[in-house]
Formats: structure tokens, sequence, C-alpha cells
């Protein structure tokens, strides 16, 4: 009986386990854009193996976001596929005629869109400097994920 259980438990965790790698392997296969990065602390690269990160649509957010504390950043995505930064909804509106809106969350002065940090191998942050564009996936109702870096000429940043 004990075998029985186990077998089933570890049965179920393949399962489980096997379910989260394919939904990953299908989110990296989504569509990219990009969004230029803004200068950020530089204490962040000295202190190990992140860095802080942040965008011009965040930017540009925090001078029309008043007291909304959640919602999204509506953009648009143009031909070079760079976001470009519309304005602030309460709402999630779904993508249409290549606009997107992307969820925030509003801490103090910071505008966190869920991509705000890198890590990178530790000694290695000197390279990462150069960053101008963050090459990122839309996931679902507005949540992203940062898959690269880039430089200037969107070469990734290894």
């Amino acid at each position: 009986m004990k075998k029985i259980f186990v077998v089933l438990n570890l049965l179920l965790l393949m399962i489980v386990f096997g379910y989260s790698v394919i939904k990953e392997e299908k989110n990296l296969k989504k569509a990219t854009f990009y969004i230029k990065t803004v200068p950020v602390d530089p204490r962040s690269l000295i202190q190990g193996d992140y860095m802080v990160l942040n965008y011009d649509i965040a930017e540009s957010a925090r001078m029309e976001i008043g007291n909304i504390r959640k919602g999204y950043i509506r953009i648009k995505i143009n031909d070079l596929k760079i976001a470009e930064f519309i304005r602030i909804d309460e709402e999630y509106l779904p993508p249409s005629n290549n606009e997107i809106s992307i969820q925030f969350q509003k801490n103090g002065s910071n505008i966190d869109i869920g991509v705000n940090s890198y890590l990178f191998q530790e000694g290695t942050g000197n390279k990462f400097q150069k960053a101008q564009y963050a090459e990122v996936i839309e996931l679902k109702n507005g949540k992203l994920r940062l898959k690269n870096l880039l430089d200037k000429d969107f070469i990734k940043i290894k």
C-alpha cells in the first residue's frame, strides 16, 4: 500500500513538473517587444549579482499617475517593437492595434511593472551597464517576463 502511495505521489509530481515546463516553453515562444531603459542607481551593480532597472514608460507614467496605486500603463508597440507610453488606465484592456496594457503598482515614488531587476553572475555587472533595452514577453493580463537585456543595437548582452 505504501509503495502505491509513493508511486502515485511521484506520478503526480511528474505531471505538475511537466505542465510547468510546457507552460514555460510556450511563454518563451511568445512574441517579444522592447522597453527602453533609463539610468539606474549604479550602487545596485556594486552590490553583487543583480541590478535595479527603470524604464522610460514608467517615467512617463509617473507624470500622469496621480493617486492611483495599482493599474495599467497602456503602451503602443511601434514598428521597431519598442514600447511607447500612451496613458494610464485603472482597468485592464485587452490588446488591440499594437497596444497592450502593462500592470503596475506604485510603491512610494517607484512604479513597479514587475520586471524591475535583473540577476546576473557575480562579477559580471559592468557589461550590463550598457543596457539600453529590456526584451520582454507579455504573459497574461498585463504581466511581463524579462527575457534579456540588450545594448543600443538590440544585441543581447551575455
